[in-house]
């Protein structure tokens, strides 16, 4: 029985994710997603209470993705400043995007293309806030830890670079680039962030 309810739940955000990417979550109704998944609506909704809740469950591997890249990066745990000076560091990084990426490029997409109308719509706003937090909290950390680093840099320019960096993916895929041109892009975009704050902060 147990099998029957994973399977089920699997084929409802399976046909869920085709919908919303064809039609986006405003045009998507929970009836196309039932019919299209061979069930009922009320079965439908013995899994997931709303449609946006069905959709917050489906991107939760994106998301939760996301928030990890930021805790692991500026989080006031997060990695020592000076590790930008490290051999490895930019391909590191390079690999970090380009595995996000890659592993869910569809959820991104959704999520940063396809959410009007949900709640996670304005995901891209929430997050920059919450960066440019985490960001000067960290950078705030990293002056206590290195006296000798330059910190003076605005609040708003770290909330235009988070800005940027979603930016650029919204281009990336919004565009019908090959896995190459998103590694080309990528790297270019990662070596210029981390030489230009190797310079503000003089390390």
């Amino acid at each position: 029985m147990q099998t029957l309810k994973t399977d089920t739940r699997k084929r409802i955000l399976n046909v869920s994710k085709r919908l919303f990417l064809k039609k986006g979550f405003r045009e998507t109704t929970t009836r196309d997603i039932a019919r299209e998944a061979g069930i009922t609506l009320s079965n439908l909704y013995h899994y997931f209470a709303s449609k946006d809740e069905l959709f917050r469950q489906l991107l939760k591997p994106a998301t939760d993705t996301l928030e990890a890249m930021l805790n692991e990066h500026h989080g006031i745990k997060g990695e020592d400043i000076l590790s930008m000076q490290e051999e490895g560091y930019v391909e590191a990084t390079l690999e970090e995007y380009m595995g996000a990426i890659k592993k869910y490029k569809s959820l991104l997409k959704l999520l940063l293309l396809k959410s009007q109308g949900s709640s996670l719509e304005g995901y891209k706003e929430y997050y920059v806030e919450k960066s440019t937090r985490l960001v000067l909290d960290w950078l705030k950390a990293m002056k206590e830890k290195h006296p000798e680093i330059n910190t003076e840099v605005s609040d708003f320019f770290i909330h235009l670079n988070n800005v940027w960096m979603f930016t650029l993916l919204e281009e990336i895929l919004m565009h019908d680039l090959t896995e190459e041109e998103v590694r080309s892009v990528l790297s270019d975009y990662v070596r210029f962030e981390v030489i230009g704050w190797r310079k503000m902060i003089r390390i």
